[in-house]
């Protein structure tokens, strides 16, 4: 991510002779947001095509939502890789190989490196089931609901080398009802994390970020 220089930058500018914006997908897993995106894209709700995705995990379902859709779907194993950097810098070269210009954790439960985010600088982010700073990590619908909460909901936030501490660029309450259970919760916070990716992302398509600090700015509509 750039360093501020006191002065507020444009996170994203796109190239003039790029007609949509080119997105690489991080998961994990089933890719219900990836499926979001994928949707939005087909229907032209999001100026964007999905041309890469990319999964930690081979059996992870969202590779195959992504060959449904005839995109690229590629497993990278940790595994497979003597140490982390050799990891991240083998995620690093797919998505240039695909001239990736956002690039979308959504449900990738790992910690990006900086091979990756020195790639992208100010051009990965990544979607959290809570309303951060509150409730980082891995168990976020579970703590904040173990912790009693009224209200917690959904974030997307530039990412950085921390877990979930990176700028944040829109969040979105969701409700905790008295008759909730976790699992209840956890599907309509899943909801939310459909509209909000695709939110986010419209707002780096249509270029109307700007960092600011830790501050992200959202200019109005040309």
């Amino acid at each position: 991510m750039p360093e501020s220089t006191g002065t507020p930058e444009s996170l994203f500018q796109r190239a003039s002779d790029v007609e949509r914006m080119r997105i690489g997908v991080l998961i994990s897993g089933s890719g219900t947001n990836l499926q979001a995106l994928i949707d939005a894209c087909a229907a032209g709700a999001l100026d964007a095509t999905v041309d890469v995705v990319i999964s930690n995990k081979p059996d992870a379902f969202g590779l195959e939502r992504a060959r449904r859709a005839g995109i690229p779907a590629v497993a990278i194993d940790r595994a497979r890789y003597t140490t982390i950097a050799a990891y991240n810098a083998a995620i690093t070269e797919l998505l240039q190989q695909h001239e990736v210009e956002l690039v979308v954790m959504a449900g990738y439960m790992r910690l990006l490196g900086q091979e990756v985010l020195s790639a992208f600088p100010g051009r990965v982010i990544n979607l959290h089931p809570a309303l951060l700073p509150a409730f980082p990590g891995a168990s976020a619908i579970n703590e904040a609901f173990e912790y009693g909460v009224k209200v917690t909901g959904v974030t997307v936030h530039l990412a950085d080398e921390h877990f979930d501490r990176g700028p944040i660029i829109v969040q979105q309450p969701v409700r905790v009802a008295e008759d909730d259970t976790v699992d209840s919760l956890e599907a309509r916070i899943h909801e939310v994390e459909h509209s909000l990716i695709v939110e986010a992302v419209g707002l780096f398509a249509e270029e109307r970020l700007v960092l600011d600090g830790r501050r992200v700015h959202i200019l109005p509509p040309r």
